[in-house]
């Protein structure tokens, strides 16, 4: 059998400038198709040119001489940083974000792509990582237009150092050059504000003469400050927990909706507490005027919603602490903080538990904290108190199945309710 002859074509390419002419062949050998590119015009290509390259090209393939060229592999270029942060907060949006963690992930991941975006990621060493922290320690925030705290810094550092965990795992880096201590900038130290015992109980008296004014909207203040010291809570769990998650009888209070697993937990309440909740639940009716029904928030409005966050920092607690300390004042006794915040009740539930001589893990369980960081900060801060009155804790945060008197304390470590 007489094999077939070479045969190929000739194409031309036009383009867009209508000066260049691009020449290439389409030849047939061994069994497969092959592009020969030639060049264009501007580097002498013409049709003439073109006919006699392409005999050329057939008289090889007919002899069996010929080879067809070698594919031209492009170097694989480097992923970039933007990429591979991009991907790290794609895969964490579809792992599930809660609103406030998506904003705070763009804020760091502002910063972190405003640097180098474009740099290469496999490029980048512990030198990068700290010239990069040098410039973020120059950077304005926006909204306070003041530099960056150390602490902002080392937040952007840490939303590097999680990105670049990833380039770790897809071996595009064999260590992780944003981690380490020394990559860090020194915080200063905070104190970190809780009230004393005897605080406690003003606040929660001057909410009870709040409420006895025009508060009609916030009815209920002092049973929330009270859950607030007293339980640890959120300001949005305590918001939000209907009337169904709490068990009077079993003496816990169920958080369905949390930041974190941990956060998913069973709160139990001290008899103290217990007594405020009863108080409070005794009154919702006449207040109300109807049986609260079980989607009723415990710490509801008049008309039976959700109470608003804001309302609570800046209304309730700023005119609560006004009273308390106009009371204290009078009787010679520090102040409570002018500017106190949820936040800081959920420490002085911490401390006041500590005091106690709880379970630094079951405290832990209590707040639905993973990280311990926060627990061992007040616990340390309660080492090193002199002076307490342990008798006034002790009536704040025993249980209702404990001693009422003092010497009860730390000799049963509570267990996290199941």
């Amino acid at each position: 059998m007489v094999p077939r002859a070479a045969t190929g074509t000739i194409e031309c390419h036009e383009w867009k400038d209508g000066r260049t002419v691009s020449w290439r062949l389409r030849v047939r050998a061994y069994g497969q198709r092959y592009r020969i590119d030639l060049g264009t015009n501007h580097e002498g290509w013409s049709e003439d040119r073109a006919k006699g390259e392409l005999d050329r090209v057939n008289e090889q393939i007919e002899r069996g001489t010929w080879r067809p060229p070698e594919p031209i592999v492009e170097p694989q270029k480097s992923e970039t940083l933007h990429v591979t942060a991009s991907r790290f907060y794609q895969r964490k949006k579809q792992e599930g974000l809660e609103p406030k963690t998506e904003a705070d992930y763009m804020w760091r991941l502002k910063y972190l792509l405003g640097y180098e975006p474009e740099k290469p990621t496999d490029s980048i060493d512990v030198r990068w990582v700290d010239d990069f922290r040098e410039w973020l320690v120059k950077q304005v925030s926006g909204h306070t237009k003041r530099k960056l705290s150390p602490r902002a810094v080392n937040m952007v550092l840490s939303m590097l150092a999680m990105v670049l965990d990833d380039a770790v795992e897809y071996g595009q880096l064999s260590g992780n050059p944003a981690r380490g201590p020394r990559r860090r900038l020194r915080e200063p130290q905070k104190r970190r504000t809780f009230l004393e015992p005897d605080m406690v109980v003003d606040l929660l008296d001057a909410a009870k003469e709040w409420e006895g004014g025009e508060q009609e909207a916030t009815y209920g203040g002092r049973a929330l400050l009270a859950a607030l010291c007293l339980g640890g809570f959120r300001i949005s769990e305590a918001i939000e927990v209907p009337r169904s998650h709490l068990d009077i009888h079993a003496e816990v209070l169920r958080v369905g909706k949390a930041k974190t697993e941990a956060g998913e937990r069973d709160v139990e309440l001290t008899a103290f507490l217990l007594d405020e909740l009863r108080a409070h639940l005794a009154g919702t009716p006449s207040r109300l005027g109807r049986r609260p029904t079980p989607d009723t928030p415990v710490f509801h409005t008049s008309t039976g919603g959700q109470q608003n966050a804001s309302n609570i920092r800046t209304r309730l607690l700023v005119e609560t602490v006004d009273i308390a300390n106009k009371k204290r004042s009078r009787e010679g006794k520090l102040l409570l903080p002018a500017k106190l915040t949820p936040h800081a009740l959920r420490r002085t539930f911490a401390s006041l538990a500590l005091t106690a001589g709880r379970d630094v893990s079951w405290v832990m369980a209590q707040l639905g904290h993973r990280d311990a960081r926060m627990t061992l900060e007040v616990y340390a801060q309660v080492l090193k108190r002199k002076r307490v009155d342990r008798a006034q804790v002790w009536e704040l945060m025993r249980f209702s199945d404990e001693d009422e008197q003092v010497a009860g304390v730390g000799e049963r470590e509570r267990t996290r309710a199941a």
